[in-house]
């Protein structure tokens, strides 16, 4: 287990930005913290990263407690603020050079240098080491504070609103250097844009006022969500002879028509219950009454509306829990 936080608390006098939050984060994974601003992402990675101690509560680092040894716990990972942690009238060589020695790497310039190249390569920014950050674009900042991050070899990054400020070209570039560096590295990355999350990591927590109120695989909570499965099919045949197959097979919950997609097709949302798996049984049956499927593939929700859904579920909850306290 890379990470493992349990039942943090984080309170601010009266206020309470952190209420009971408790998740596990596995070696390898990439997993997206998303929530709105004040949701509590930047707190539980302040924490995470020993840059704040809980009111109460737990954080584990391969292991290791946060608490009781502090300095290996932050030896094996690295954190990126919203800011990144630039001076601007250094060169980015001198900026990687100092990260070097923040890390205790002490040694012969020339070979920091040969390190610091190699580092330069895998982010793409060795061809700017000598100039000014100060005159370089929001972007190349960006990787030139990912490169620092890289420094000693962490196993663990943590990102904290990684793409503010960048533009849409600079924004697909910094995702496919977070695709590569995934492959060495468990990643946490934070950010309240559905598209940032959903298109670089494969499970989600998301906050809400201060409590996590969900984690999971984005098809995970969607079943959660509905207590179903969902399938799209395209079918060639008439729709009374397709409908009344599908009523057949016990299965299938329900099914509703789509729009159809290709002429002589019609095609269906098919939901379908959690236990079993009806795709076998259905090929059949329309292959049987001679109805070709077309098409089968499984409906996922987008993660907008999975979104939306639990924080609008997160915040009738909240409600309902002031009005019961008279609040």
């Amino acid at each position: 287990m890379a990470i493992e936080g349990s039942h943090l608390v984080k309170r601010y006098g009266e206020k309470t930005a952190l209420n009971d939050v408790s998740f596990r984060i596995e070696t390898g994974e990439i997993v997206g913290f998303l929530g709105p601003n004040g949701a509590g992402k930047s707190t539980t990675m302040n924490i995470i990263a020993g840059l704040r101690r809980p009111s109460s509560g737990a954080v584990r680092i391969n292991g290791t407690d946060m608490e009781e040894e502090p300095l290996k716990a932050k030896r094996q990972m690295s954190y990126l603020p919203e800011i990144p942690p630039l001076y601007l009238d250094m060169t980015v060589e001198e900026q990687l050079l100092f990260a070097c020695e923040l890390r205790g790497m002490i040694g012969k310039k020339t070979k920091l240098q040969s390190y610091l190249d190699e580092l330069c390569s895998r982010t793409d920014v060795g061809h700017v080491k000598k100039r000014l950050i100060r005159n370089l674009s929001k972007g190349y900042r960006q990787r030139i504070a990912v490169t620092q991050m890289l420094v000693g070899e962490p196993e663990i990054l943590i990102l904290d609103e990684p793409t503010v400020g960048l533009d849409p070209r600079q924004i697909r570039e910094f995702r496919d250097l977070i695709g590569e560096l995934a492959k060495d590295h468990t990643i946490i990355l934070s950010s309240h844009i559905l598209p940032e999350i959903s298109s670089v990591c494969r499970r989600v927590l998301v906050f809400e006022r201060g409590r996590l109120i969900a984690d999971g695989e984005t098809n995970t909570l969607q079943e959660k969500l509905t207590g179903k499965k969902s399938l799209k099919i395209a079918v060639a045949g008439e729709p009374d002879q397709v409908e009344l197959v599908l009523r057949s097979i016990p299965g299938i919950l329900s099914f509703t028509r789509l729009p159809d997609e290709e002429q002589g097709a019609v095609s269906y949302e098919v939901d379908t219950a959690l236990q079993g798996d009806v795709r076998r049984e259905l090929f059949g049956v329309l292959s049987r009454n001679q109805l070709p499927l077309l098409l089968l593939k499984p409906v996922e929700f987008s993660l907008e509306r999975l979104y939306l859904r639990l924080t609008e579920e997160a915040e009738s909850g909240q409600t309902q829990g002031e009005e019961a306290s008279g609040v």
